[in-house]
């Protein structure tokens, strides 16, 4: 008997149904807060669980995506201030419902909907002037937040404000464009990750003194092509960072694949863009450090996989077994490698077939065994996992 795999295993979108509602009438709450949190979990077997007398079992209900709105308007009265948080916070709760809880006197619970993607903007609005900053904080960070409502949330003189409206990616262009310039490198360095900043933006993070920040900039899909092409030329921190840009041109990533540092062909060989020719250059290159990124690489030939599923570094076949790419006899073949990191790979990825996972079952470890109940997509194996979990 394996009972820790029961958590594991409810976790899993593909576990049967008949073990949700083992897990449910549990006498342990850790169980029945597992089934609660099942993506399995049927709208009736929530509706059920959000009665449960405690609260971490509710407040995993209340945290559901597939729980009805009507469920979500009960628990939305909880006296539990969590409960009712994470019900504000749950993009599936009506709008309605959002609104009602935006203006609870729970300030958790207010903050909980002032960051709901859903929030009405009417709502929204009245938190961005709300009194704790914790609340307005939240507001910073709502993806869908409207531009008045991030206006009035933000206090420019506070340093988080500046920090949150800067990774928010509703942050309008010229909001972004007055943080680029921040005396505060981390600042600067929030506006270089932000995936919606500016290529016009971009462009002078990619020249900042501070070097993370220029590092970031360059890495970034969106700056300039110009500007990557011309960093290639530059320092190993602004190579490796262009090698890892997946919009480098193809000739300029041929030719980082090959450069003397292996920090900068270890930032190419993870590349997605990585040219079918300097795939095959990496794949023969000395250093196993450089290897490995390219066995976990989702645009890798198939050659090249083969290759690397067979190469004497543990390192380089665990990242080959869990690349969803690799083909499934490959993938057969890995789960009978001699190590469990390995095979442990070949139980975490999803295009392993039932061949590869009964292979797995016949000799198995105990980090095989929690990759293939977190994992596995085989009903034949999960009945076989839950018989070993008791």
């Amino acid at each position: 008997m394996n009972s820790g795999l029961l958590p594991l295993l409810a976790a899993n979108p593909c576990i049967p149904p008949g073990l949700i509602a083992t897990l449910a009438s549990s006498e342990q709450a850790a169980h029945r807060q597992a089934a609660a949190a099942s993506q399995a979990a049927s709208q009736e077997l929530l509706a059920v669980l959000a009665q449960d007398s405690h609260p971490v079992v509710r407040r995993a209900v209340a945290a559901s995506q597939s729980c009805q709105a009507g469920t979500l308007a009960r628990l939305a009265s909880d006296d539990d201030e969590q409960v009712a948080a994470a019900v504000a916070a749950n993009q599936a709760t009506s709008p309605e419902v959002t609104e009602r809880l935006g203006g609870d006197q729970r300030t958790e619970v207010r903050a909980a909907a002032a960051g709901n993607p859903r929030c009405p903007r009417s709502r929204l609005l009245v938190l961005a002037k709300d009194e704790y900053r914790r609340v307005r904080h939240c507001v910073l960070q709502n993806p869908d937040a409207c531009a008045e409502a991030l206006t009035a949330a933000y206090w420019p003189r506070e340093f988080m404000s500046r920090l949150y409206l800067a990774g928010n990616v509703a942050a309008v262009p010229a909001a972004l464009d007055e943080l680029a310039s921040d005396p505060s490198p981390v600042i600067r360095l929030a506006v270089a990750r932000n995936r919606q900043a500016p290529p016009v933006v971009l462009d002078r993070l990619a020249r900042d003194q501070e070097q993370e920040v220029m590092v970031t900039a360059l890495r970034h899909p969106s700056t300039p092509r110009y500007l990557v092409a011309a960093a290639a030329g530059h320092g190993e921190p602004a190579r490796q960072a262009v090698a890892a840009n997946p919009m480098c041109p193809p000739a300029q990533l041929l030719a980082l694949a090959k450069d003397l540092t292996i920090t900068v062909r270890v930032a190419a060989a993870a590349n997605r863009s990585l040219p079918r020719a300097a795939a095959f250059e990496l794949a023969a290159d000395a250093e196993p450090a450089a290897r490995a990124p390219l066995g976990g690489n989702r645009s890798a030939p198939f050659p090249v996989l083969a290759t690397l599923g067979s190469d004497p570094i543990v390192s380089v076949r665990s990242r080959v077994a869990r690349n969803d790419q690799a083909l499934p006899e490959l993938l057969r073949r890995l789960a009978s490698d001699s190590d469990d990191a390995v095979r442990a790979g070949v139980a975490a990825n999803p295009a392993a077939s039932a061949a590869a996972h009964w292979c797995l079952l016949a000799e198995p470890g105990r980090y095989v065994l929690e990759e293939l109940a977190r994992a596995s997509r085989h009903q034949e194996i999960l009945a076989e996992l839950v018989k070993a979990a008791g």
